[in-house]
């Protein structure tokens, strides 16, 4: 365990990557936005621990009934909408002030995008919007938000259903953004895992499209498997390491 004093060098250190950085990609995952009340699938007390949630996002059981995923949203609507970007995301945005910042997130939320950061990379895709299954017409997920709030399936005039550009299990990855997330990696001179374990494939590959010369940082508050290879490793809030520097206090 480190005391206080190596913690905070690390965090200095971190700041020192940071700082003589000038294309820097942030890898971000689930840990970054639970600080903001959003809770992730596996965890104990998790979106998965409730036995009625288990197949919720399995491409399969959509396709064959959406009503379960739209009840299950439902529920899920008002903790979406109380959601605000956490100092680490407004952190992140406002990096970009002084440097080539690119976030890539696992995270389906748009809580990146709120916070400022222009440049946004979702491999698993975004609630932010959705498409009709039939006819292909995309909306605004918002439009279809007093549909939704009553666990109801959102259709589109043709008759078809909607459903959120995210990615479901059994579903490949949005092509445009796993490309671009590529690219990014292979130019950056720093890499930052924030919140993620690097668990959840193909997305935990992504650090292996780093160059040579490109720096590793990780935030996070338990191991990943890329801890040994890490030029900076610090365990603990991704919140409570970006508030230290003072950035980002707003409530957008």
């Amino acid at each position: 365990m480190k005391s206080p004093a190596q913690d905070q060098t690390a965090r200095e250190e971190f700041r020192d990557l940071l700082n003589s950085s000038r294309r820097v990609v942030f890898l971000t995952g689930a840990g970054i936005s639970t600080e903001s009340g959003i809770p992730d699938f596996r965890s104990p007390g998790g979106l998965y621990s409730d036995p009625d949630n288990v197949n919720v996002f399995e491409i399969s059981a959509f396709l064959a009934d959406p009503s379960n995923f739209y009840r299950f949203w439902g529920r899920f609507l008002p903790v979406l909408e109380q959601a605000r970007p956490n100092p680490a995301h407004r952190a992140i945005a406002r990096l970009q002030d002084s440097r080539r910042v690119t976030v890539v997130t696992q995270n389906i939320d748009d809580l990146h995008q709120r916070a400022g950061s222009e440049t946004v990379w979702c491999v698993h895709g975004t609630i932010a919007s959705s498409r009709c299954l039939d006819c292909g017409a995309r909306i605004e997920t918002f439009e279809l938000y007093p549909v939704i709030r009553k666990g109801e399936v959102p259709r589109h005039s043709c008759g078809g259903g909607f459903k959120p550009e995210v990615t479901f299990f059994g579903e490949a990855l949005p092509e445009v953004d796993w490309i671009n997330s590529q690219s990014a990696i292979r130019e950056a001179d720093l890499l930052c895992l924030v919140g993620t374990s690097l668990t959840v494939f193909p997305a935990a590959q992504l650090p292996a499209y780093r160059n040579p010369d490109c720096r590793l940082a990780i935030v996070n508050r338990g191991s990943t498997p890329l801890d040994g290879e890490a030029d900076l490793v610090i365990r603990g809030s991704a919140g409570e390491v970006f508030r230290e520097w003072g950035m980002g206090n707003s409530n957008q």
